[in-house]
């Protein structure tokens, strides 16, 4: 395949750059060959997700900022993915759906979303330009114009998406043997679909990703059970009212013309069966205040299990004073998804075995990361969040799961996420943990998140200058190289200068450089001049920190007013370029971060990757990680690029003193930071997440509505 064809070429050119400047990468490079494929983990890029863009071209600058799920999503995921490469070079894949588009009326999508909303949304896409060249919205009256977008390209971008999570579950099925199948796939695609009902689209979301993934599963690899575990900060309502439908119950949009159900709206249940586990903010979207019914915080809130074909638990976030309070309040509440969906799974083992079926499971993770410590405050209203080390530890809880009952077959989906900070250390983090490496604090500080999210700005350039000893601004700037060359369509799409500013834009700008000498009177005269529409203040019951109901956006003519609110209204422009006066060199921080580094070592990977390993029967709960030995081996891993890298002995400490380079891998260990107060590895005890549901039945204790259980 020539360069021109090749998506990732530029991304292996960047990568071998990155080997060249860093020549103790290649001690990581050399034993490429040495680790099968189905220790590592893939991850696949999907270009023809960042077509979906906001096309109300007549809109002012100001309000298109206010448009969270946009196409920079993509490449702040980038820069979390180059993270991890730079950390594990050996343990990733790196795949692109580039030319993978698959029809929205293929048959294992209307499975899931019936012929009717498939067929209306390619109608809607291909009629959307009349409406905008008349300036009017594209979309139906009854939608939520600040949450979805339509246009032509949309289609693309749907269909690729569909394309790219293909290329994901095939990542993890296809192989001419188990040792040359990939067990751990992340698809970074976009718009996100928890919340697209069957026949419905909500919250940015226009298909459901995870159950379209797991409908293709079953077609084309005979998967017969599945769960969604779901992070992101909101209810997944939509993937959970699919669960119903497939239990056999009549989603509620639906009529039956057929008689295809009984007098109570049900019918036999049908494969592939699906059981959904979430963990979210209950105060938020689609339970908030301004959208929330009796129904939705009931939905938000539904705790079944084995129960009409019907297997649900919501367990909801709350707030935490310190990491440690959080680690606790993990395992004793939010570890209970993972007990619960175990239950699942050794319930339809058992099913099936009785029936003489066959049993074949499927783990799923929906990945949102807008519950993380770095999102916007304005998408977190309600002060519920979690720490970057979370989606470390909620995926190796994932890798347990599937080990007992999927053969170690996982699937991550990208979900939320809207800003570049909880967006690229929330990735970083989960694919770290998507390879059962452990986490290191250093690399979720926020100097650390602040460096890498450089590179998400169109104009990024390096750093004229940096010191020798700036290991994190020196590492990070090859994270933005590697992140910003995954995707050849980025240059087209983003990097491009950015439009003329609107006149009224314009106006505005002079009006706010003004405004210390202008008085009051003549500045509020231009304010009317400039803004005839003023900004309504929120209904007197509703705090000012929440948004509008649907019912309370509608705009009767169809336009976007000045005034309408979105979905979640906040700003997401990068700013000015900063200049470093206001920098300050933190040496212990840089210290620390470069030996958690060169700390990579190869006694870590190898005992990491013994824990990947399928076992021949289901571990007891007495289990514990089992430990390598320390015989000298070369360090398992892959050069992304594909190229040869020179021999090197894995035994020689490496360590490069230039002023742009950064150490990894050496000979020393992780081991000793266990216990340092400078570097905390965030290890607790993972011993078999099955303990859970052993513990909570021999002792005779329950588990409340809401998720937590009582000890």
């Amino acid at each position: 395949m020539s360069s021109t064809q090749d998506p990732l070429h530029k991304f292996k050119l960047q990568f071998q750059s990155f080997v060249k400047n860093n020549p103790n990468v290649a001690t990581a490079a050399h034993g490429a060959s040495k680790i099968p494929e189905s220790a590592k983990a893939v991850v696949v890029l999907s270009p023809l997700s960042l077509e979906h863009q906001f096309p109300r071209h007549w809109v002012s600058k100001s309000y298109r900022k206010t448009i969270v799920e946009r196409p920079e999503r993509l490449l702040a995921c980038s820069m979390g993915i180059g993270a991890a490469i730079t950390m594990y070079p050996a343990l990733f894949t790196l795949k692109s759906s580039h030319t993978k588009q698959t029809s929205l009326l293929t048959d294992y999508v209307l499975r899931v979303h019936g012929r009717d909303w498939p067929e209306e949304l390619l109608k809607l896409c291909q009629n959307s330009q009349k409406a905008l060249d008349d300036c009017q919205v594209e979309v139906p009256e009854s939608w939520n114009v600040g949450d979805i977008y339509l246009s032509r390209q949309t289609i693309d971008a749907v269909q690729g998406s569909i394309g790219a999570l293909e290329v994901g579950v095939d990542s993890i099925f296809r192989g001419s043997s188990a040792e040359e199948t990939s067990n751990r796939a992340f698809v970074a695609l976009r718009p996100p679909g928890h919340h697209s009902h069957a026949s419905t689209p909500s919250g940015f979301c226009l298909l459901n990703n995870a159950h379209i993934a797991i409908e293709y599963a079953a077609e084309t690899y005979d998967v017969t059970h599945a769960v969604v575990l779901d992070f992101d900060l909101h209810h997944g309502d939509g993937t959970q009212d699919i669960c119903w439908k497939r239990a056999g119950f009549k989603p509620d949009e639906q009529v039956d013309t057929a008689g295809e159900y009984n007098e109570f709206g049900k019918k036999f249940a049908e494969y592939p069966k699906v059981g959904y586990f979430s963990l979210h903010d209950i105060n938020s979207f689609p339970s908030e205040l301004g959208y929330a019914t009796k129904e939705t915080i009931r939905n938000a809130s539904t705790c079944i299990m084995d129960a009409h074909d019907v297997n649900i638990w919501n367990v909801h976030l709350q707030s935490y004073e310190s990491e440690e309070a959080f680690t606790k309040l993990y395992q004793t509440k939010y570890r209970t998804i993972f007990a619960k969906a175990d239950e699942y799974f050794r319930t339809a083992k058992q099913n099936m075995k009785t029936l003489g079926k066959p049993f074949k499971a499927l783990v799923v993770i929906s990945a949102g990361f807008d519950a993380s410590e770095y999102e916007q405050a304005s998408m977190q209203r309600h002060g519920v969040n979690v720490p970057t080390f979370f989606y470390n530890m909620f995926t190796k809880d994932a890798l347990k799961l599937a080990q007992m009952h999927s053969h170690g077959k996982v699937l991550s989906v990208m979900e939320g996420g809207y800003s570049d900070g909880a967006i690229a250390s929330g990735v970083f983090s989960h694919l770290i943990g998507l390879q059962n490496q452990n986490w290191i604090n250093e690399w979720g500080s926020a100097q650390v998140v602040k460096e890498i999210v450089r590179g998400c700005k169109p104009n990024w350039k390096p750093y004229k200058t940096k010191r020798a000893r700036d290991v994190i601004r020196i590492w990070a700037e090859e994270v933005i190289k590697l992140g910003r060359a995954m995707i050849p369509e980025f240059e087209r799409i983003l990097f491009q200068a950015e439009p003329e500013e609107s006149q009224m834009d314009a106006a505005k700008r002079v009006t706010r450089s003004q405004r210390s000498t202008t008085p009051a009177a003549e500045k509020a005269a231009l304010a009317q001049t400039i803004t005839p529409r003023a900004t309504p203040s929120p209904p007197a019951s509703m705090p000012r920190s929440e948004t509008p109901t649907p019912s309370e956006r509608k705009n009767t003519n169809r336009k976007v007013e000045e005034h309408e609110v979105p979905f979640v209204q906040q700003e997401l422009g990068h700013g000015e370029d900063e200049d470093d006066e206001d920098y300050v060199y933190d040496e212990e921080l840089n210290k620390t971060f470069n030996r958690t580094v060169e700390d990579i070592t190869i006694d870590d990977i190898s005992r990491h990757l013994e824990t990947l390993d399928i076992e021949p029967s289901p571990p007891t709960s007495h289990d514990g990680p089992r430990e390598s030995s320390d015989r000298p081996t070369s360090r398992p891993t892959t050069r992304s690029s594909g190229a040869p890298a020179p021999a090197v002995d894995a035994r020689r400490p490496l360590s490069v003193s230039g002023p742009q380079s950064y150490k990894i891998p050496s000979g020393s260990t992780t081991r000793h930071l266990r216990n340092s107060r400078t570097s905390r590895l965030m290890n607790f005890d993972d011993s078999d997440i099955s303990m859970i549901s052993h513990i909570s039945t021999a002792k005779g204790h329950h588990t409340t509505r809401s998720g937590q259980t009582k000890w």
